[in-house]
This record gives structure tokens, C-alpha cells and sequence, in this order.
């Protein structure tokens, strides 16, 4: 989703992730956002998608799961956590943070939070 400059400005803390062109459907690539935290960003035919890289249920780095039908399955227990709102398939009250993906100027922003 392109944002608007005035939009865009509003954003409280962005992370640059990368050009849009580095990041092609099927591809995926992990960002640092610091107090060693790592967030899997993906593209899913053209669609930008970002969740924690570490399983809530058992700690596994979520980057080496497998992608059905909108769904991210952790390696470890094929635990399975929905990319559009990160909860998990198996238990209800369990979630993986996400957070939304911009893209302005042909990049891509991973948005921490906004106003």
C-alpha cells in the first residue's frame, strides 16, 4: 500500500526494510528491529506480510516454516499462525506479533507503530 508524504510522516517509527524489487513474490528476509528482535517480513504474490521470527508456543525461528494458503507453520511443531492477524491456528487465545508493511518511493518500511 502506497502512503501519501503527509501520511507517511505520521508514521511514529519506521524500520527501512529494503527496495521494493529486492524483495520479489516468494521471497523473504529478516529485520533486526533491535533489542534483539528479529521480524520475518514475506511476500506472498505481491502482498507484504510481517511477523515475529520467534514461534510464541516454542521459540523456534518462524523464517524456516512453511507457507500454506496464508498461513505460516513453525518448523519445530508445524504450530501454524495466520499472516493477516498472527494467530494461531491451534489455539485461539495464542499470537505472533505482526505489523504492517509500507511501501513509499520503491521501498519497503516495516511500521513499528503510528498515530
Amino acid at each position: 500500500m502506497a502512503l501519501s508524504n503527509r501520511k507517511f510522516a505520521a508514521v511514529s517509527h519506521c524500520i527501512d526494510i529494503c527496495a521494493v524489487k529486492e524483495l520479489a513474490p516468494g521471497q523473504r528476509r529478516i529485520v533486526d528491529i533491535g533489542d534483539y528482535d528479529e521480524v520475518l517480513v514475506l511476500n506472498l504474490d505481491g502482498v507484504y506480510y510481517a511477523i515475529n521470527n520467534v514461534c510464541p508456543h516454542a521459540g523456534a525461528a518462524l523464517e524456516r516454516g512453511t507457507v500454506v494458503d496464508g498461513v505460516l507453520f513453525c518448523p519445530l511443531h508445524q504450530w501454524g499462525f495466520c499472516l493477516s492477524n498472527g494467530r494461531a491456528i491451534d489455539d485461539d487465545a495464542l499470537y505472533a506479533q505482526i505489523y504492517r508493511v509500507i511501501s513509499q518511493d520503491q521501498r519497503l518500511y516495516l511500521v513499528r507503530s503510528s498515530d
